[in-house]
């Protein structure tokens, strides 16, 4: 009688330390899967943000400014036609570009830049530009 009750306790443990084991198992894989979870929301907050296309707009309307210089229905011109552009693919642009100071061959001006796209709220203010001919 002896000899069946060791043996079946040799069996609880056997199937006890089973039981850890596959505890241990799950509870790994589910950090591991969070854990790739955090880093992929992380990497698409990164590309979430349209810097690109920020920088893209700032970056155009120094570069037009120092084409047409002092002359400021170009410069509306050009902010209602991005306005319009980036309003075909959601996005809320509004630029004012004001002359600060002129004198001889430099020209100071402002530029106000506001981008809304549903998520991002960006504004950049009073950046003042040198335009020299």
């Amino acid at each position: 009688m002896e000899i069946a009750a060791m043996t079946n306790r040799k069996g609880q443990w056997i199937i006890l330390s089973g039981l850890i084991l596959a505890l241990g198992l799950v509870s790994l894989v589910i950090i591991l899967n969070q854990a790739m979870s955090a880093g992929y929301k992380v990497s698409t907050a990164e590309t979430d943000f349209p810097n690109r296309a920020i920088t893209e707009i700032y970056e155009e309307t120094v570069r037009t400014a120092k084409l047409v210089r002092s002359d400021n229905d170009s410069m509306k011109d050009y902010a209602i036609d991005i306005s319009n552009i980036y309003a075909s693919h959601g996005a809320l642009v509004d630029i004012n570009v004001t002359n600060q100071s002129s004198s001889g061959n430099i020209a100071i001006v402002n530029i106000t830049m506001h981008y809304y796209d549903g998520k991002v709220n960006f504004t950049l203010l009073n950046r003042q530009i040198q335009l020299v001919r």
